[in-house]
């Protein structure tokens, strides 16, 4: 029997909802807020791809409905609408209109009314039905021919719901859910229910009754005190299942010949798209009949067999030697090459190169096939007549290279015997300094949103899941015009940022920071990390048999044995077994409640067992994360980690480190330092650890000119002791460890915006002891409050603040015409107040590697740096080095800017980096 077709029904709303308060705050360029819009037309997108539906349509509220009129108080309980969300409302009702889809409201019914009527009717119309949502309500939909779409505690969690799901989450049948709800009552929308029958009665009542109809029929075989609860209230019961039922024979029907997910104009949503900052949406969109498709035919032939793309430009296959050295001299001569690369891996050391794109103007590009597999490996050119013929252009300075994410494709040419100077542009780098906040960095995005042209994406060349190819699978007449469009795409972007960079002040920043640092990640990364792969070994024994105890320990506390590492059955140990409170605690679309860390941490001290999880959570995590993860990622040719090195991953320009990520090593637990200890110096070298001293609050007592804080510094006084003397009004040498703490959380919590709430929340002090002590320390440091003031009135008159190196960091949403509530304004503020700050301490160390790496060079010596952690660099020094370079370091840090407040390092040495002195 052939399958139904399908029809997406969408309770706008819901989902609109859902999105608002599980995405943190977004704008569009203009400042208009977008995070429940995005998140809507993501949801709506994933389902689309993940569904293929015939049809679809989208249901909204539209203002007051006949519950309201049966009961005053119906959803009486909810706040107000607040006024961002009111306005993604309609803009997401736009959104649905430009993708073609039915927007169906009917005055006086809700969302869920129209979706029950519509769901109705589609099942008769032979159609099987899928109704994506964000509530509960609509489950009672559900039958042979109806599933629910269910979005879950976190807004991508979601669960497809049929009956036997139900069954199994509530033990009864889809419809028997009203009269569920009707006796236990719906908190969400304020429908009372019979006092005292909360889940659990509810659920045996409508099992051994039937519902509601079958327990008022024989009530004589219930409790008396519960008979006379369901006596007093049946009026409120009846007017409860009236007011849970939703109605399914609406005045309504849809047509479905203008409910087809196509049927829609890819330029205007495109417009859209692009007016509200969703870059990385169009490359989801289904295909429109009148979507182009010119990057991808299957086309061969070399040089002279060019394919012309109306879209994009004009790419050529280079497999012959003599073209190769026809395009050499076309980029001698031009004097500019833009430069991309395919590869078999996102690590970079490991990656095995495919083929090399080039582009030295505008719409024309080549490309060189070198490394392609199998079936797939036609003609193409050996690695040992591309080194010798490109070589020499790659590795002359003279001339100008352009690269997106050049980090990637510089360490992949270099591994294979092509390393590259001159580069002097990354379109990456560059997007990311334009707008720091953006979600769209990718070469394809870019392209469309700055240039028009739209790309095809890896997805459409190589596959996704478990039928994804590696690139050097894919035929070569597949690849080459695809990879020949990132070279062209690149040029081109140059072209566009190169002005915008130069208009908004970033230029500096740019060509003296920016691309300069790229070398020298690149030198850190292909150098990587040794590590003491024993040393791990040891530990993840220890901490399997420790896992273990805690697990006994756990299940004895229980009472039971069970699967610790099962969501379900743990929340059925704590809050059915133990019974742990759980006031303010939610359920998730299991209908359990959740043991996420937070709510363990909410737990503390209510039993033993809380501690026992606690820990076995975080020595589960060091040793997955890693303790068995770490020994994986040695590269078998260096038998060394390389880490890759970001230059785009922070807003406040601060490097992050990734696969794996050695930045966020734990520090401050014997098991975080004793991964520390596998980091090591291999015989012969020791490793040098160099940390600014409290650059940030140096930083601060810089910018705000305060004399105070400027004095405490110049004299080499411990300013957070100084800082609790001042504002205790002791002396320096009276300063107790304690009046030192909460100094300190004073001096940084003001960097990061730390109200007197945020304070108090943070030591012992009540919130009005937090705010007199905020006073007093703005008393003895006048200079910051008026620093503070400054920063925020900038950021609210020019939508933007910035470094001392002019890093910029935009906040529409602080503007005067913004939209955004209260609370959204009071995050963005603190964090313009930090971003001055933290961004120029990212700054001055970028500029001390920079110095330091070239000095390093010009000196001969073999030392290297291989790690930086946000105000620490850690260098791999050789013995017979080590009187130099210690100096050095210091020496360089230390003058990479001229502070009021001077900077100042603290330097270490060791055989490894858990314990340097």
């Amino acid at each position: 029997m052939p399958a139904r077709p399908v029809i997406v029904l969408v309770d706008g709303n819901a989902v609109v909802h859902r999105a608002y308060h599980a995405i943190p705050p977004l704008t569009s360029p203009t400042g208009e807020p977008t995070n429940a819009t995005f998140g809507f037309v993501s949801t709506l997108l994933k389902v689309l791809e993940d569904h293929h539906p015939a049809y679809a349509a989208v249901a909204f509220d539209i203002g007051r409905t006949f519950r309201h009129d049966l009961y005053a108080d119906y959803k009486g309980t909810r706040p107000p609408l607040p006024d961002d969300l009111r306005v993604q409302l309609e803009r997401v009702r736009e959104v649905v209109a430009r993708l073609g889809l039915p927007v169906v409201s009917v005055q006086n019914y809700e969302a869920d009314d129209v979706l029950a009527t519509l769901a109705r009717q589609s099942v008769a119309r032979g159609l099987d039905v899928i109704i994506v949502t964000g509530d509960t309500d609509t489950l009672q939909l559900i039958g042979p021919h109806v599933r629910v779409l269910l979005s879950g505690r976190k807004f991508t969690d979601t669960k497809m719901y049929d009956e036997q799901a139900i069954r199994e989450r509530y033990g009864m049948e889809p419809q028997q859910l009203v009269d569920f709800k009707t006796l236990k009552g719906d908190v969400t929308d304020n429908v009372p229910g019979v006092p005292g029958v909360g889940d659990v009665t509810a659920t045996r009542l409508v099992q051994q009754f039937g519902g509601v109809d079958g327990l008022y029929a024989r009530l004589d075989e219930v409790d008396p005190k519960l008979r006379s609860k369901l006596v007093d209230n049946r009026a409120g019961v009846e007017r409860g299942k009236t007011l849970v039922k939703l109605v399914d024979n609406l005045a309504v029907e849809l047509e479905l010949d203008k409910a087809r997910p196509n049927a829609f104009s890819r330029n205007e949503v495109a417009a859209t798209f692009r007016e509200l900052g969703f870059h990385t949406l169009l490359q989801r969109l289904p295909r429109a009949p009148e979507a182009s498709t010119a990057q991808l035919p299957l086309f061969a032939g070399g040089q002279g067999e060019q394919v012309k793309s109306a879209s994009l430009g004009a790419y050529h296959l280079v497999d012959e030697e003599r073209e190769l050295a026809q395009l050499v001299e076309r980029i001698r001569t031009k004097g500019i090459c833009a430069v991309d690369v395919e590869a078999t891996s996102v690590r970079p050391v490991e990656a095995r190169m495919v083929g090399i794109s080039l582009a030295c103007e505008p719409e024309e590009a080549y490309y060189i096939p070198t490394g392609h597999s199998g079936t797939a490996a036609t003609k193409q050119l050996d690695l040992d007549t591309v080194r010798r013929l490109l070589g020499p252009v790659l590795l002359d300075a003279s001339v100008v290279k352009y690269a997106h994410n050049a980090n990637y494709d510089l360490i992949v040419l270099s591994e294979h015997g092509l390393p590259t100077k001159g580069l002097q542009f990354d379109s990456m780098i560059a997007a990311f300094l334009l707008d720091p906040s953006g979600r769209n960095l990718g070469l394809k995005g870019l392209a469309w949103q700055e240039l028009g042209a739209e790309m095809t994406t890896i997805d459409e060349l190589i596959g996704s899941g478990k039928r994804q190819l590696t690139i050097d699978l894919v035929s070569v007449d597949r690849v080459y015009p695809y990879a020949a469009a990132d070279a062209d795409m690149t040029l081109r972007l140059v072209g566009k940022q190169e002005p915008q960079l130069k208009e908004k002040g970033l230029w500096r920043l740019f060509t003296d920071i920016e691309m300069p640092l790229v070398p020298v990640l690149i030198d850190m990364e292909c150098t990587g990390v040794a590590l003491d792969v024993d040393l791990l070994g040891r530990m993840a024994q220890e901490l399997n048999q420790r896992l273990a105890e805690l697990e006994r320990e756990i299940q004895q506390q229980v009472g039971y044995s069970f699967n610790i590492n099962s969501s379900q059955q743990l929340s059925d140990a704590l809050f059915k077994r133990l019974e742990l409170p759980v006031a303010g605690l939610q359920k998730g679309t299991s209908g359990r409640y959740s043991t996420a860390a937070d709510v363990l941490e909410s737990l503390r001290g209510k039993h033993p067992v809380v501690d026992l999880l606690l820990e076995q959570r975080r020595l589960a995590k060091i040793k997955s994360t890693y303790v068995d993860a770490l020994p994986q990622l040695v590269n078998p040719r260096t038998g060394r980690v390389h880490t890759s090195w970001n230059q785009t991953g922070a807003v406040t320009g601060r490097l992050s480190s990734s696969d794996p990520n050695l930045q966020n090593i734990p520090i401050r637990t014997e098991e975080g330092r004793r991964v520390r200890q596998a980091f090591v110096a291999p015989e012969g070298t020791r490793l040098v650890g160099a940390d600014y001293s409290q650059v940030e609050l140096r930083i601060l007592a810089h910018v705000s000119g305060d004399e105070n804080l400027l004095t405490a510094f110049r004299n080499g006084e411990d300013i957070h002791a100084s800082t609790a003397a001042r504002i205790l009004g002791v002396p320096l040498s009276s300063v107790t460890p304690d009046m030192r703490r909460l100094a300190k959380a004073v001096n940084f919590g003001l960097i990061y915006g730390m109200s007197e709430w945020g304070l108090a929340a943070r030591t012992e002090l009540t919130q009005e002891q937090a705010s007199d002590f905020i006073s007093k320390y703005f008393g003895q440091y006048p200079g910051v409050r008026l620093y503070l003031e400054r920063i925020k009135q900038q950021a609210a008159e020019r939508g933007y603040v910035e470094t001392l190196l002019g890093r910029k960091r935009y906040f529409p949403e602080l503007q005067a015409n913004s939209k955004v509530p209260a609370q959204v304004k009071s995050s963005a503020q603190r964090m313009a107040v930090n971003h001055p700050i933290q961004g120029t301490a990212a700054d001055i160390i970028k500029i001390a590697m920079i110095r330091l790496y070239d000095e390093l060079c010009r000196r001969g010596l073999k030392s290297k740096m291989i790690l930086q952690v946000h105000d620490e660099l850690v260098l791999e020094v050789p013995e017979s080095e080590l009187n130099e370079v210690c100096p050095l370091v210091a020496s360089v840090m230390e003058g990479a800017y001229p502070l009021d407040a001077p900077l100042r390092v603290d330097l270490k040495t060791g055989r490894h980096w858990g314990e340097m002195e």
